[in-house]
């Protein structure tokens, strides 16, 4: 091993990454995407897990340097996993030690627990009442072990027993920097979600990523008129994810963050019908007490299938005095931002410019909602921000996020991103993919050499930056070329 063992670790990290194994945060949804490369393959948890394992068999000193890898992120699916976690962090904390006098001593030390950094725990089926108490004992006696823990996650399909929270919180530490619940089926009528209704966020004043779009309010709407929440200072949450629950709204606008600066509003689960007036009332409630500090609103569609949209508008965002910090805004296509029938520039819901809004993302599109010939509301949401230039004066890019021009299979697919582009050109916005990329007509081959020479002496991203696309070409029309953005 030449290597340092710090390297080493970095290595084997990298080789065995999982999203949110160390954070739950969905970080910047901007960062240019690749395409997936098939022949090396995904890291799925259980692929990620056997490498793990792997790794900590090769050598006595790739155990010691991968070890902590096997613990990093554990997660808790069933009692039996629970009692053999359990089991392996109380036998690991027994070591020996040398006394003064040579002799050997059997002392408590730290365990593998030290190496835990996030615990997820999922509780789905209901377990017999001569079980559950040893269950959720189980539980905190786990936790006391791992004092290192960064992030928890909870998953409940059942409601939680009476003072379970207060103790898991006792004994979880208060260097807590990230919490993930969710909780099916809840009713606050009978006190079913002891995370809204206890101080126990409190306890950790750390946290700075609450995650609480998972769970599900059966009697939301009947509980608006009598429930009422309690203040709490969470003064380091700068990344909150709700579902667009009138009641978890109302939650939110009661607490003082003065940190927060991202916002995630999912749409999943939630009854349109029911809950579009009375959000769209809370929301507004919302952004009077915290809209001056968000900078990015993450809209998730209520479907991730058919990417169909919420029951909250952009528009609430883009209001005078709602978000004026507001830099950053993905979603899906918005369906009361323009009208349906096509050859018309969409109507805006706006009266006043937006002075800070540099970036806009629109998920769910598809090359077959970008043919010219074929209208659909992603594209009036498209010719929206092109007629309406003059309410984004900051507007600098937009991207289709999760549409990969380089990836299509359609041979056309860059002739109609280039016809979308060129729209944006004309207006001073640039109209990326998701891989961050401009995708561009030129007149003739000398121009396409030029462009990627210069992208490669300002240190692009050499080759691919500049090169032609021979699949792509448009007879008669020149050679489509790519060039990478600012952002990507």
């Amino acid at each position: 091993m030449s290597l340092p063992p710090e390297l080493w670790l970095e290595i084997f990290r990298c080789a065995t990454h999982v999203p949110r194994t160390r954070s739950i945060a969905t970080g910047d949804p901007f960062v240019p995407e690749r395409p997936v490369d098939y022949v090396w393959g995904m890291n799925s948890p259980i692929q990620s897990m056997r490498t793990k394992c792997m790794l900590v068999r090769v050598c006595r000193a790739w155990r010691a340097i991968a070890t902590e890898l096997l613990y990093e992120h554990v997660v808790l699916s069933s009692p039996r996993r629970l009692d053999a976690f359990y089991r392996t962090v109380l036998e690991s904390r027994k070591e020996f030690r040398e006394k003064e006098n040579g002799e050997a001593e059997l002392v408590d030390g730290l365990g593998h627990g030290q190496w835990v950094r996030h615990i997820e725990v999922q509780r789905w089926l209901r377990a017999r009442a001569a079980h559950a108490l040893s269950y959720w004992q189980t539980i905190v006696r786990a936790v006391s072990f791992c004092p290192r823990i960064r992030v928890f996650s909870g998953l409940w399909q059942a409601p939680l027993p009476d003072g379970f929270l207060p103790v898991l919180a006792r004994y979880l530490p208060p260097t807590l920097e990230e919490i993930y619940w969710q909780q099916d089926s809840v009713l606050i009528a009978v006190k079913e979600l002891p995370i809204l209704t206890t101080s126990a966020l409190v306890s950790f004043p750390t946290i700075r990523v609450l995650d609480l779009r998972k769970i599900c309010i059966l009697d939301a709407e009947r509980s608006l008129q009598h429930v009422t929440f309690g203040t709490m200072s969470l003064h380091n949450v700068s990344y909150l994810a709700l579902p667009t629950c009138p009641l978890l709204l109302r939650y939110a606008s009661r607490q003082v963050m003065p940190a927060l600066r991202h916002l995630v509003l999912d749409a999943a689960g939630a009854p349109r019908t029911v809950y579009a007036p009375l959000a769209m009332k809370e929301l507004a409630n919302f952004l009077e007490k915290h809209g001056q500090q968000l900078q990015t609103v993450e809209l998730l569609p209520s479907n991730t299938q058919s990417l169909r949209p919420g029951p909250i508008s952009i528009s609430a965002f883009l209001a005078p005095n709602a978000c004026p910090n507001l830099e950053t805004l993905p979603g899906p296509p918005i369906v009361n931002l323009a009208y349906h029938h096509a050859g018309s520039p969409s109507l805006p819901l706006l009266d006043a410019p937006h002075p800070s809004l540099k970036r806009v993302g629109i998920r769910g599109l598809g090359i077959s909602k970008l043919y010219p010939n074929k209208p659909v509301q992603a594209q009036a949401h498209l010719e929206a921000l092109v007629a309406y230039r003059a309410l984004f004066p900051a507007l600098e890019v937009v991207r289709t996020l999760g549409f990969l021009v380089g990836t299509s299979t359609d041979i056309f697919a860059p002739d109609v991103f280039i016809w979308w582009t060129e729209k944006f050109e004309r207006v001073g916005v640039d109209l990326q993919d998701g891989e961050g990329v401009v995708w561009m007509l030129e007149d003739g081959p000398e121009k396409v050499v030029e462009k990627g020479r210069a992208d490669e002496k300002a240190g692009g991203c050499g080759a691919e930056c500049g090169k032609s696309d021979a699949g792509a070409q448009i007879e008669g029309a020149g050679t489509v070329s790519m060039s990478v953005s600012r952002d990507g």
